[in-house]
């Protein structure tokens, strides 16, 4: 089991929130995906998940936060 923190955009507070909807590795995350992680973090009332998004589908590619205005 690989931890979340070792993702590019994955930091303690996401990493805190994925393990709360039941995403505890990286390797779960690949396997539920980042739509499925994210619709987690919208049922368990997380606010912020525009930016969850962004930092959870650049985590699994492998990039830095994707932005619109480009990657940060």
């Amino acid at each position: 089991m690989t931890k979340l923190e070792t993702l590019v955009n994955i930091g303690p507070k996401t990493a805190t929130d994925l393990r709360a909807v039941g995403i505890p590795d990286v390797e779960t995350l690949r396997a539920v995906g980042g739509a499925e992680a994210v619709r987690r973090l919208q049922a368990a009332g997380h606010s912020d998940t525009r930016h969850a998004q962004r930092a959870i589908e650049g985590a699994l590619a492998g990039v830095r936060q994707i932005t619109g205005k480009g990657i940060r």
